[in-house]
């Protein structure tokens, strides 16, 4: 099946509530996009995969697919608003596996990009996170 393809089928897994599914077609994107050097795509269905890994309750997974992320986005600049998606996801699969002090510091990273991206409801989570795990 083809990157776009898995797309599709992840994105109607995800709004069946099939969360299991739509991660492993996201991770099945992101391998399709590799293989065509669609970095850029790849990064984003990875991120996809991620962040629906850790809704499911696979924390090391969503870890795994976060970090992988923002590493090639450290390397190749995206835009603020994808790189404060991707930290967005690492900081919440860190706090989930006990990291706090990486996520808070993900979480403070990641609002000032919303902050630069216009988006403010991304500041607000942003805000609730970094207040909730400073009490941690």
């Amino acid at each position: 099946m083809s990157g776009d393809d898995c797309v599709i089928e992840a994105k109607a897994a995800r709004r069946q509530g099939r969360l299991v599914d739509a991660t492993a077609l996201y991770v099945e994107a992101a391998e399709s996009f590799r293989a065509e050097h669609e970095s850029g795509r790849w990064a984003h269905a990875l991120r996809h995969a991620a962040e629906l890994a850790m809704r499911a309750g696979d924390a090391a997974a969503g870890l795994r697919n976060a970090e992988a992320v923002v590493e090639y986005y450290r390397s190749s600049p995206p835009t603020a608003l994808e790189m404060a998606n991707a930290l967005r996801v690492a900081a919440m699969a860190e706090a989930a596996t006990g990291a706090t002090m990486v996520a808070k510091q993900h979480w403070s990273e990641a609002r000032a990009l919303y902050v630069d991206a216009g988006v403010a409801d991304g500041v607000a989570e942003a805000d609730r996170h970094v207040a909730t795990l400073a009490i941690a």
